[in-house]
C-alpha cells in the first residue's frame, strides 16, 4: 500500500509538468516563431525482471513515472504577410543567430526586425542580429532576397547596393536546444554547436520578406491533451487518497 502513495506522488508530479508545458504553449499560441514543447516521461519499475523471478520486495523501492524534461517540436508555423519589410520568416530549418545585451550568442525563429537607433539589424527584444548589418539612415526601398542578401537605394543612387547578407545556423539535434525567453534557444551538448551557413544553401531554408512565422501550438490538439492531463492528475489524486483511507482504517484496525 505504500507503494501506492509512491506511485500516485510521481503520477501527481508527472501530470502537473504537463499541465504546466501545455499551459505555456497556449499561452504562447500568438507568438511569432515560438515553438510548442513536450514532456518527456520514462516509466520507473519498482523491480527488474530478475528481482520479480526472485520474489523480492518492492517495499521503499521507487516505482511510478520519472519527468525526463520538456523538449521542443521545431514543425514550422504557418507563414503569413506583416506588410513589414524588415519582418523575415525562415521557411526551412534554419535559426536567425542573434546577441544578446550580455554578448551570449541565441537563436530564434522569431524574425520581426527594426533598425536600432545605431542602424543595426535588431528584433523586438532589442537583440542584434550576429551578422552585424547596418541600414544607413538616408536607405530607400530596402529588399531581402530568399538568399539574405540585403539590398537598398541610398541617398540619390538609382542603383541598389548590397548592405551585407544574413547567415542561418543549424543543428545536427535541434531537439536538444534549450530554450529561452519565450521563443529563443541556447545550444547545448545534445544539440551540438551551430552551423552558419547561407539561406539557399542545403538545408539551411530560405529568407521570405515582410512575412512573419506564426507559432505552431495546435490549440485543439492542445486543449485536448490538457483536459486529459487534468483527468490525469485527478485520477492520480484519488489513488492517494484511496490509499491514505486505507492506511487508515488499518491503523484503526490494530487499535
Amino acid at each position: 500500500m505504500i507503494d501506492a502513495l509512491y506511485i500516485a506522488a510521481s503520477g501527481l508530479q508527472g501530470s502537473q509538468a504537463q499541465i504546466d508545458t501545455i499551459s505555456n504553449n497556449l499561452a504562447n499560441l500568438q507568438t511569432p516563431g515560438f515553438k510548442q514543447s513536450h514532456v518527456s516521461f520514462a516509466n520507473v519499475a519498482a523491480l527488474s525482471p530478475a528481482q520479480v523471478q526472485q520474489d523480492a520486495s518492492a517495499e521503499g523501492k521507487d516505482a511510478g513515472i520519472e519527468v525526463l524534461g520538456t523538449r521542443a517540436v521545431f514543425t514550422e508555423g504557418a507563414l503569413v504577410q506583416s506588410g513589414n519589410p524588415l519582418d523575415l520568416a525562415i521557411h526551412g530549418q534554419g535559426f536567425l543567430e542573434i546577441v544578446d545585451a550580455g554578448g551570449n550568442h541565441i537563436y530564434t525563429r522569431d524574425g520581426q526586425l527594426h533598425v536600432d537607433n545605431e542602424g543595426y539589424l535588431a528584433t523586438v527584444t532589442g537583440n542584434r542580429l550576429a551578422d552585424g548589418i547596418q541600414i544607413p539612415p538616408d536607405a530607400r526601398s530596402v529588399s531581402v532576397g530568399s538568399d539574405g542578401r540585403i539590398t537598398a537605394l541610398l541617398g540619390d543612387d538609382t542603383q541598389a547596393t548590397e548592405l551585407g547578407q544574413i547567415q542561418l545556423a543549424t543543428f545536427a539535434s535541434p531537439e536538444g536546444l534549450k530554450q529561452v525567453d519565450g521563443n529563443a534557444f541556447v545550444p547545448t551538448e545534445q544539440s551540438g554547436d551551430p552551423t552558419l551557413g547561407h539561406p539557399q544553401d542545403a538545408g539551411y531554408g530560405t529568407i521570405a520578406q515582410g512575412m512573419v512565422e506564426q507559432s505552431n501550438v495546435d490549440m485543439v490538439q492542445s486543449m485536448t491533451s490538457l483536459v486529459l492531463a487534468q483527468r490525469a492528475y485527478q485520477l492520480n489524486a484519488r489513488v492517494l487518497q484511496a490509499a491514505d483511507e486505507i492506511l487508515d482504517t488499518i491503523n484503526n484496525l490494530r487499535r
